[in-house]
């Protein structure tokens, strides 16, 4: 059977020891094809079972069949000189082809067996994919539907961190959550993306440099693979499979192992292709998520543990009211509380949570925010709080259930919530979310939009949702430390845009006065930041509302940023008013917001003050003028550079 190439590859992957070693099991089992007693049923298991281990190191059915073919002629080779009689040959012949034909038929329902249980497992990685709602419960549920087929013995999900080593997020089976802890505590060194490292020259770093799947048909005898040998023989590892996961571009942005107790495990074709179907399936589906912060494996499991274990505090950052300067609600964010009493805050933690923990984290936070409304209550304070709700949170019966109950338990009337609801890219049924949203406010309960801005479906949303108030994203407002006027425009037109819907806007991410000012001064109702409050413990809320002094005048602006915000309104006035030349004359000549500025600056402002009044003499010979369009780009960037000196700082 060496002749045949296939079979020289396969016997090549075993040293002498396994080869001898096979020899001698495989004359047992022609041995024990002869035996008198071996019953059809005792045969067919056995059968059933080597058959199984043929399919596992790659020895297809082609081959199988020639050798039992050679086999079988050798015993007629050797049936004339057995001293048997014509007859008696005839008989024993027949009886041998017989056990033949069965130890064949056996074999071939092995190979059966086997790709059914291969083809299993991708119908669970594609419904693993299709039920997942984050990254974490993909990963768990796709390693898991992994990690139960036959032959493989662990698989580990990587992506580079900040200097391109592979950091291992999930895992599936014993030896997958062994291997990744050997890894993470330098048993093994870590694995390398990068292309000119000594470390990336294995199956791992090959695939993420060549976007293709990298085999390893001998774990152990493979030289590139020297520095995690001992680790993986110790585990049984015989085989692995480094299949990358590729964006629209064809790049690698992460790295599936895959780890098999045979040799040649993936050599098979049913295997190759079940390795492409997951690279591309996954690739897709991960890719939904792959902005998401990449945290190991142990530290996912620690947060997971720690939810369990309730393990969950609050902190709550107030909200005030743009136009009269108080507090209008708070918002409850929830800080993990780690096993060595350190805060975590969500950014790090909500993206190692599943569907079951962030139920959890909801209904622990929930309990909180209503067991400290009551605390408020007896100081003689009484605001709505605003919680953030997951978007399935809106179809799933459980977390309407919770949210009623908890009330319920503490007695507290539904007005008491806000509930904040974060964009989604997954399909939802819009019927249920829209009757739930409909249920919540009937009983009273606001529901908010949290990420206007944040994307063009986010848009769509405020027009098809019946939202009580919406939000305007954090990272617009925060751009304006780099491009202000452009962060400004946003602002101002989303805030338009929600005011056409009758929704009040609150502008989040005020971090100085500055951006406070500017988002008073384009008409926000509400506002939130550190700027105005960082998030407290409910203890101290009391205080904060008693002493806090709201400074912002959108009359008067105090800082450059609050006065571009100003010439932006005053720019928009200024075009409304261009069918009536005789008002544009009058509105010219009025003080406007700039002006103010620059009166109460401290040192004088002379040539701000001469490029304002340049600009407002081209205002009169229309917008659309030369004159005007240079000097207000000059304004503009003036105001932008004094605030980008000297009003950076977060306060």
């Amino acid at each position: 059977m060496t002749r045949r190439p296939s079979n020289a590859a396969i016997l090549a992957r075993l040293n002498a020891q396994e080869l001898e070693q096979l020899k001698r099991k495989q004359a047992w089992y022609l041995d024990l094809l002869m035996s008198a007693e071996l019953t059809a049923q005792v045969h067919f298991e056995r059968a059933l079972r080597v058959g199984r281990v043929h399919e596992m190191v790659g020895v297809d059915l082609p081959s199988l069949l020639e050798a039992y073919h050679l086999y079988h002629l050798e015993i007629r080779r050797l049936l004339p000189a057995s001293g048997l009689d014509v007859q008696q040959q005839e008989c024993l012949g027949q009886a041998v082809l017989q056990r033949l034909m069965l130890d064949i038929e056996a074999q071939i329902t092995s190979h059966y067996r086997v790709d059914v249980e291969t083809a299993a497992a991708v119908v669970a990685i594609d419904k693993a994919i299709r039920a997942a709602g984050n990254l974490s419960d993909l990963l768990h549920d796709a390693m898991e539907a992994l990690s139960t087929l036959d032959g493989v013995l662990a698989c580990l999900f990587a992506r580079p961190d900040a200097l391109g080593f592979l950091q291992i997020e999930a895992f599936g089976g014993e030896d997958g959550q062994q291997y990744a802890e050997a890894l993470q505590s330098h048993h093994v060194p870590w694995i390398q993306a990068c292309a000119d490292s000594a470390a990336s020259q294995d199956p791992a770093g090959r695939a993420w440099r060549s976007a293709q799947i990298e085999v390893s048909e001998t774990f152990g005898l493979d030289l590139t693979l020297r520095p995690w040998q001992a680790e993986g023989v110790r585990l049984g590892f015989r085989s692995s499979a480094a299949v990358p996961l590729l964006d629209e571009a064809g790049h690698a942005y992460a790295i599936l192992g895959i780890y098999s107790r045979w040799p040649g495990f993936f050599s098979t074709t049913a295997r190759r292709v079940l390795l492409q179907h997951v690279q591309q399936a996954l690739s897709h589906a991960v890719l939904r998520w792959e902005q998401s912060m990449v945290i190991v494996s142990n530290s996912r499991q620690a947060y997971r543990q720690r939810i369990e274990l309730g393990a969950i505090g609050m902190v709550y950052q107030p909200v005030i009211d743009m136009r009269q300067g108080r507090l209008q609600h708070v918002e409850a964010l929830a800080r993990l509380q780690g096993s060595d009493g350190q805060s975590i805050a969500p950014a790090a933690f909500l993206p190692a949570l599943g569907k079951a923990g962030l139920l959890r984290l909801f209904q622990l936070g929930l309990d909180h925010v209503c067991q400290d409304v009551r605390m408020w209550r007896a100081q003689g304070l009484e605001f709505p709080v605003a919680i953030n709700i997951p978007p399935e949170g809106l179809t799933q019966d459980i977390y309407r259930d919770s949210v009623f109950e908890t009330l319920f338990r503490w007695g507290l009337p539904a007005s008491t919530l806000q509930l904040e609801i974060l964009e989604t890219q997954d399909p939802i049924d819009i019927r249920k979310r829209d009757a739930r949203i409909a249920e919540f406010k009937r009983a009273g309960i606001r529901i908010v939009q949290d990420d206007l801005g944040s994307g063009y479906s986010s848009l769509l949303r405020m027009d098809h949702m019946a939202f009580d108030a919406v939000k305007i994203d954090q990272g617009l407002v925060r751009s304006a430390l780099d491009r202000p006027m452009r962060a400004l425009e946003f602002i101002c037109h989303l805030t338009r845009l929600a005011h056409a819907f009758n929704i009040p806007v609150t502008v989040e991410g005020l971090e100085n006065e500055g951006l406070i000012e500017a988002a008073a001064i384009l008409g926000a109702d509400h506002g939130q930041g550190y700027g105005i409050a960082r998030p407290m413990p409910a203890q101290a809320l009391g205080g904060w509302a008693r002493d806090f002094r709201y400074g912002a005048d959108p009359q008067q602006p105090r800082t450059a940023l609050g006065a571009l915000a100003g010439y932006l309104l005053w720019d928009e006035q200024l075009v409304a008013l261009v069918r009536w030349p005789e008002l544009v004359k009058d509105f010219v000549h009025a003080p406007c917001l700039v002006q103010r500025y620059l009166a109460q600056c401290d040192a004088p402002q002379e040539a701000l003050l001469e490029l304002l009044a340049r600009n407002h003499a081209h205002a009169l010979q229309g917008t659309g003028s030369p004159g005007y369009i240079e000097t207000r780009q000059q304004l503009t960037e003036a105001l932008s550079r004094v605030w980008l000196e000297d009003g950076y700082s977060p306060e």
